[in-house]
This record gives structure tokens, sequence and C-alpha cells, in this order.
């Protein structure tokens, strides 16, 4: 079995799409209203398309300032296909953070359904920080050999918080204030500037997981400018940091012993019948007492990295066009190279330069949480929750990540807090065994959208767009009619 190298969840590969602007191009829904002028995009047949245009819009760093230092915003947009009907625009998130937006808008035929193609504009942007926009620029590596997110003592503790301030001070020397207002606040104000541009006057909204925190962040901005919005895999924002850490530790380990049960009898499970289980926590704990070599990895392979890149592959069941190969088939192979001494699959990549994407995600990430662990007491409490509530994963999550903001030495930007979103029809979709956000934060930003209806699809995998017909179809739907399916729940 061939399997393409991943960065995974944790280290988000980005493909930057090229700009071309040399042409100017006015939309055909542009209208002439007061505010227009204020936004302009340059539209050009995007690289390798002959549908999908693509533009950069200059926008403030920092909104509080709208007279400041300037950024880019790269912006793709396909024209609906049949415009003698169209609806109107839809913005896409495919969610990240650190995920762009144009790539899949130069691809709809790949991203989205007919029905999507024929009757939206469909429009993508790469957020702040993000691909083809202003990068994030950092001088200390965003991870060293020697950084751990499980400190064992006071002084690794230490110098974790030590590396976390250093590399924030160094990225907001680089950068500038575009690091300190890469939160989704900001993401979502740079989208009401793209509406501004195209000159319209309501947009719809599908939002994939991190798509979704934008898509009801903007939706609260801007009720009177939003038509509908499908949320697929909901993000909840409203709850302190240690709460969500413990959902999503939950969450991801029960995603594991699913895969574990799908083991003994898949037989597509390279491991069938085998304890998958026990394979893995003596996997874990092996690399934890010495360490797997990887050519060209940041370091050998320990316990700790397993466990923080297996929700990597636990995104799918099985294959889909969002995440590529990852899957349950695939996870048990790289489990059975890894136990043979082959642990390439779970190991961290070198640092990948003063633009590494993983400085977009620590800035947006950083930007919307407030970290709760501040002593080496409250981290190693942290800890003992994650091995209580997950003993095999032992809080491998995409939220753990928040242990790159202790310490974090500037004020958060878009801290925790609930939305009321009133007057916006929207659909929020959400699978039950979703390995990265737990199925009750859909029904926890279902209270804070009034109004809004929940499509529950019973099964596994991460976002359910590209993995359900059904709840393709009720998307599709929602969007074209703002009415829900008579059914709440997607059986596959």
């Amino acid at each position: 079995m061939k399997i393409r190298r991943v960065r995974g969840l944790l280290l988000v590969a980005v493909l930057g799409a090229g700009m071309l602007a040399s042409t100017a191009f006015v939309p055909a829904a542009q209208s002439a209203t007061a505010e227009s002028p204020r936004y302009s995009i340059d539209f050009a047949l995007c690289p390798g398309s002959t549908v999908a245009q693509c533009g950069t819009l200059r926008v403030p760093a920092d909104w509080s300032h709208p007279k400041g230092p300037k950024i880019n915003v790269a912006v793709a947009r396909r024209p609906a296909d049949d415009p003698a009907h169209r609806i109107g625009t839809l913005f896409y998130n495919p969610g990240g953070p650190g995920d762009g937006a144009v790539r899949y808008v130069i691809e709809a035929d790949t991203f989205f359904s007919a029905t999507l193609r024929a009757r939206f504009d469909i429009v993508g942007l790469d957020p702040r920080g993000v691909g083809a926009s202003t990068p994030i620029r950092c001088g200390v590596p965003a991870l060293t050999p020697d950084y751990t997110f499980f400190p064992r003592t006071q002084r690794e503790f230490d110098a974790m918080v030590a590396h976390n301030r250093a590399l924030a001070k160094s990225c907001l020397q680089q950068t500038g204030p575009l690091f300190l207002h890469a939160d989704t606040v900001s993401v979502a104000r740079d989208h009401e500037a793209v509406r501004i541009a195209l000159g319209v006057s309501k947009v719809n909204w599908l939002g994939l997981s991190y798509g979704t925190q934008v898509g009801a962040q903007y939706a609260q901005l801007y009720p009177n400018r939003t038509r509908a919005m499908v949320l697929d895999a909901a993000l909840d924002h409203s709850s302190p940091e240690v709460q969500l850490t413990a959902d999503a530790t939950k969450t991801v380990e029960e995603a594991f012993n699913r895969f574990v049960e799908w083991c003994e009898t898949a037989d597509d499970c390279v491991l069938r019948g085998q304890d998958v289980a026990a394979l893995y926590d003596q996997l874990v704990k092996s690399a934890d007492q010495n360490p797997i070599p990887v050519e060209g990895a940041l370091r050998p392979v320990t316990g700790a990295d397993i466990r923080m890149t297996t929700p990597t592959w636990l995104l799918a069941k099985t294959p889909n066009v969002l995440v590529g190969e990852l899957s349950w088939p695939v996870f048990s192979e790289v489990l059975r190279r890894a136990i043979a001494g082959q642990a390439e699959f779970f190991a961290f990549p070198p640092p990948q330069g003063p633009t590494d994407n993983l400085f977009a995600r620590i800035a947006n990430h950083c930007g919307d949480y407030v970290a709760d662990i501040h002593t080496f007491a409250e981290m190693q409490q942290r800890i003992e929750m994650a091995r209580q509530l997950a003993p095999h994963l032992q809080g491998g999550s995409e939220f753990w990540l928040a242990g790159l903001c202790i310490g974090w030495p500037f004020k958060v930007a878009n801290p925790q807090r609930s939305l009321d979103v009133k007057g916006v029809p929207t659909l929020i979709v959400h699978s039950t065994h979703d390995p990265s956000v737990s199925y009750q934060w859909a029904f926890g930003l279902a209270e804070q959208i009034r109004g809004s209806s929940v499509l529950s699809r019973i099964g596994d995998g991460h976002t359910s767009y590209y993995t359900s017909d059904c709840a393709r179809d009720a998307t599709d739907q929602f969007l074209l009619t703002m009415r829900s399916a008579a059914a709440p729940v997607c059986a596959t």
C-alpha cells in the first residue's frame, strides 16, 4: 500500500494559488451603491482555469485602525453556471484554520455540487495569514526538537512558556499588527469587505469546521447581509478553553475506540483480529522510552508525537475529496508500519521557514482563545484530566494546540463569548461521531443562532458535505429554499 506523506491537522499544508490581477474585471452583479467604492478587486482568470476569477483585496491589518497598515487577501470567484436562475453569492470556508478557500473555488467541479455551481457565484478567501494572502512571518520556529506539549517537569514547563513567548514576540516583530489580528472577527470583517467589493446586498454561507466559526461570526456582525447559512461540523466559541479541550479530548478518544472496534472485523484493516488498542498503547510507551528515528523529521518520533498526530488519521472512515487518502484503512497500515519501526507518518516535519503555515494557525488560535493554564501545577492537572478522559490518546487533539498559547504575551483579540444571531436562516449539520468537534457543540451553537435547526448525520468522520449524499442534498436544498429537510437525521 502506497501512502502519500500527509502533514496532518496539526500542520496543514496550504496550496497557495498564484493571483493574476493584470486585467480589471467588474462583476456583473456589482451595483452602484454608496459603500461599494470603499473596496475593489481587479479580477482575472485564475491560473489553470477558464471559469474562476482571482484577485486581491487590500484591507486593514487592524480593523480598529482602518487607515493603518494594509494587507492583501486573496479572493477567488466562480460565476454561477446558470446566471438566469442565479440566487446569489455563496461564501465558502473549508475549515482549518490554516486552509484557504481559493483553491477549492478554482477546483469547484470537484468540491461543489452541480446544484450549487449552477445557482450561486461561489466565492472563497485565503484568510489573512494563509495561502496567497499576506503571510504571518516569524523569526523563531513554531516547534523545536526539544519542545513538548506535555511537560513533565517544572523545567520543561518553563521552557515551553519561554519558547511560546519568544515565538510570539518574533512573529509580531516580523509581521507587524497582522499577527495580533488574525482572529476570526478580523477574518469575518475581511469577508464583509469582499461583499462590498462585489457589490452584492446579501451573501450565503457554507462553512465547514472552522468555517462554521467564521460564518457564525459574520452573521453576528452582519445579520442583515446574510441570507442563509449551512454550518457543517460546528465549533462553539462560547466555552472556556478547559471545557473545549475536555470535549475535544473525549471526542477524539471515542473516535479512536470506534476505529479499534471496526478493526476487529473489517477486511480492509491490516491489523484485523489483533488487540489494536493494546498495540497502540505499547507503541506509544515504547516510543516514549526509545523515540523512533525518522530521516528528515524534526526529531525522532516520541509517544507524545504519536498521540498528537493520531487525530489526523481518524478524520475519515473512508476517503473523500476533502481529506484525500486519510482513512481508517490507511491508519491501520500506518500503525502496522510504526510498530515495525517505520514511524514517518507520525513525524513532525522540520521547520518550514519564516512563513511556516503553522504560524497562521497559532496566530488565529491564540487570538481566539484565552489559555486557562498559567502554572506548572495547572498544566499537571490538565494532563491528568486528559489521562482520565482519554486513556489512549491522553489529550492528543487539535485543541491541545492551546499549549502554544500558554504564556501568550499579548491581549487576546477575540476571547470566547456567546453569540446572539437573529434573523438568519441557519442549518447546522453534524455527525454523531465526528473525531474533531464534539457533537454537543452543534446544539451549543444552535442555542446562539435563533431559529436554527440541527441535522444529525449518524456516522463517523469529520464534516458531512463530502461524506454523505443525504447531508449534501440537505445542504443544497437549504441554501436554495431556506427550508430544512423534513427529517432531522441522515442515516448515512
